[in-house]
């Protein structure tokens, strides 16, 4: 079976969350994260400790995702829909979502093989992501009125495309498609992630 590809990201995640690159190449700490003696790992705070550097629109609800298994946002329609062939449930191994669930579902019977992976973040909205602090090019963007934000991490040498949606005070859903084939433009790869996310949210409101 191949690797699943979650782990990978968002160790990527965690370098990008802990430090920014200065001028001269040296490590600096993000402004109101805490660095770890450890370089494989970071601490960060909430995300209303976070700013933005756009206006991130209210949400229409709150929806905690504390308990939350990701593979039951996914019905057997959607899963075929997508293409998908196998789901894991379990949680990520990644220091910074260290034990938070994740599912990764895999379109592996046919070509072009490509993964979908979905987080439950109970630490941190969606505000993370836009407040020019990460390694990502990202944007506003909204799902279903909720606020989102869709990015890209620089620099990484498997593209893909990811999308985090804030549902909650300190929280947010975390979708990506990882392709491991590269046939795919990045405009089809955030079409396809799109799709997932809006499936994703369509499913849990009606869950919650």
């Amino acid at each position: 079976m191949r690797k699943r590809l979650m782990v990978a990201v968002a160790a990527v995640v965690a370098f990008a969350a802990g430090c920014t690159t200065s001028a001269s190449g040296q490590s600096t700490p993000v402004p109101g994260e805490t660095p770890s003696s450890d370089p494989g790992t970071s601490t960060s705070e909430p995300s209303g400790s976070a700013t933005p550097t756009v206006e991130v629109p209210p949400r229409p609800r709150d929806i905690s995702l504390e308990g939350l298994d990701p593979c039951t946002l996914y019905t057997a329609a959607q899963r075929a829909q997508l293409g998908v062939d196998d789901v894991d449930s379990g949680e990520t191994e990644s220091e910074v979502f260290k034990g938070m669930k994740e599912c990764t579902l895999a379109v592996e019977n046919q070509e072009p093989f490509y993964d979908y992976s979905a987080l439950a973040v109970t630490t941190e909205g969606v505000e993370a992501w836009l407040t020019g602090n990460r390694n990502v090019d990202a944007e506003l963007i909204s799902v279903q009125g909720f606020p989102a934000a869709q990015f890209k991490f620089r620099g990484v040498e498997d593209e893909g495309c990811d999308i985090a949606v804030g549902v909650a005070e300190g929280q947010s859903l975390w979708i990506d498609v990882v392709p491991l084939e590269r046939v795919f433009e990045q405009d089809e790869l955030c079409q396809m992630v799109k799709e997932a996310t809006e499936m994703a949210m369509t499913t849990l409101q009606t869950l919650k």
